[in-house]
């Protein structure tokens, strides 16, 4: 159960909150928990869960594609104050390659699928709003794959630095290798042996958990290329 803080926080993150009726508004208050999880763990399989809505209070968790062979893409990012419907798929069989895993440690609003789906089909105005929502993220996930199949890796390298530096406002992007490589579809040790090609350069330099960005403007015409 929310205390009423978080209770009136997660209602001031819902964009059809003025269509809730009291009723399906105490049993969201009632059923749903908060939970926290560390940097590196699993939320959830997305297409596996009980859970029908996640609202994020602090941290960062990232939606990947994972393959038979284990092979993981980053598709998108979620932040605090952001939401992810996983019930009210039109497609749900669509989620079952898909899991949610925390970057840095995370804290969120668990919303139970049943009382998402009360919610949901209690107001035609707040299906249209989740379902909008939901069309939005796969039309993401194509721009990324179009991105993935006509992109060379510099381009796509390059991109993605660019959008982490814009994300954490500072040129001292903190990341890993690895998270480079998921978020990119490439390797670890592909993306290892370009950012040092780079750091040769002058482009980027390279510490423990984090790349600096040296050339701005280098990097810019490197992803616009």
């Amino acid at each position: 159960m929310l205390n009423e803080r978080d209770y009136k926080t997660l209602l001031n993150l819902l964009p059809f909150r003025e269509f809730i009726t009291p009723a399906v508004a105490d049993s969201l208050r009632t059923h749903s928990t908060i939970k926290d999880w560390y940097a590196g763990e699993k939320i959830s399989d997305l297409g596996r869960t009980g859970i029908g809505m996640i609202a994020f209070l602090s941290g960062r968790a990232r939606v990947s594609l994972v393959s038979a062979s284990a092979h993981q893409v980053t598709i998108s990012v979620s932040r605090r104050e952001d939401i992810i419907y996983i019930g009210g798929n039109p497609s749900p069989q669509v989620l079952n390659n898909y899991e949610l895993e925390a970057e840095v440690d995370v804290r969120a609003i668990i919303v139970p699928l049943s009382d998402f789906e009360t919610m949901l089909h209690s107001d035609l105005r707040i299906e249209n709003t989740v379902l909008r929502s939901v069309l939005g993220l796969f039309n993401g996930i194509l721009f990324d794959m179009q991105n993935f199949l006509f992109q060379d890796l510099s381009q796509r390298l390059a991109a993605h630095l660019l959008f982490e530096y814009s994300q954490q406002g500072t040129a001292s992007v903190v990341t890993t290798h690895q998270r480079i490589a998921n978020s990119i579809a490439s390797s670890r040790e592909v993306v290892s042996r370009m950012l040092k090609q780079w750091e040769h350069t002058g482009i980027v330099k390279l510490s423990r958990g984090r790349v600096r960005l040296c050339e701005i403007e280098e990097l810019t015409m490197l992803a616009n290329e």
